[in-house]
């Protein structure tokens, strides 16, 4: 009598508890909370109809949108030329101590740091200080879309900067000293050779932190007012004053929708690029 030995793929035991995980963690909560949206309190599309009629609710997913977008552009301008330093720079200290000052800033606690620009920007804050003895006449800069903006780069950058720097550390940098070595100065070499290798990186990094943006509750809380509120903001307040958890399961369901359409977008328009 044959005894059939079973056998087991070795990349199925290795994927099962990943798959397992996006299951529990993801797939079911954004299924429930998608059910929600339909359901709490009465089955129908009550809570939608709330949400896209009013103009109130639509300026406020317009600003998500928009001052993710300039955070992410933030990250992208100052943050771009700091991985490439320290993914091609020889200065070993200058590595050690930019990555030591980058995990420092992703370590400290959210809450903390908008703390730290509510002082800085405050009534009495040096930033305002300052600008009133420019003659700016600056009586606060809390509450504005500025701090607000701010604030989200200086929680997103480090993550932009670490991201970023995996991917340029595989860049074929021998490409730019090719190119000095036959006249090319070193901005000409950046710009038309690195920069267009480097742009899927900058894209994929800067997508991550717009998504991370896009969630944002407690810096704008703490350094925007009502004019400056994000839907993050607008779902904590539809749970914890009004109890309105539909209403709040369909705010999220369109903001996961909207973040995907807009990656989506984005990454076609990378490979569009690439393509041509």
């Amino acid at each position: 009598m044959k005894h059939h030995q079973l056998r087991v793929n070795p990349i199925a035991v290795a994927v099962v508890p990943g798959v397992l995980l996006l299951a529990i963690f993801f797939v079911i909560p954004i299924a429930n909370l998608t059910a929600r949206s339909f359901t709490d309190p009465v089955i129908g599309l009550q809570n939608y109809e709330v949400l896209f009629g009013s103009q109130t609710y639509i300026r406020v997913g317009g600003r998500t949108i928009w001052m993710s977008f300039l955070a992410m552009s933030g990250c992208i301008v100052i943050g771009t030329p700091v991985a490439y330093a320290i993914a091609h720079s020889k200065r070993r200290v200058l590595i050690a101590v930019t990555l030591a000052v980058l995990v420092l800033s992703f370590l400290t606690s959210s809450l903390i740091r908008a703390f730290a620009w509510m002082i800085l920007f405050g009534a009495k804050g040096p930033v305002v200080a300052m600008l009133d003895a420019a003659g700016f006449g600056v009586q606060t800069l809390l509450a504005t879309p500025g701090a607000v903006v701010v604030g989200m780069i200086h929680f997103l950058l480090p993550i932009y900067v670490l991201t970023a720097v995996s991917g340029l550390r595989n860049m074929p940098y021998e490409l730019i000293t090719a190119a000095e070595g036959l006249g090319a100065s070193r901005w000409y070499a950046l710009r038309t050779i690195y920069l267009p290798l480097a742009l899927p990186t900058i894209i994929n990094a800067g997508s991550l932190v717009f998504v991370i943006a896009v969630g944002f509750f407690i810096t704008p809380a703490l350094l925007g007012g009502p004019s400056e509120m994000m839907l993050g903001q607008l779902i904590a307040i539809s749970v914890s004053k009004f109890g309105d958890f539909g209403f709040a399961a369909a705010t999220g369901v369109v903001l996961t929708l909207l973040t995907l359409v807009l990656l989506s977008a984005v990454q076609w328009l990378s490979k569009a690029k690439q393509r041509r």
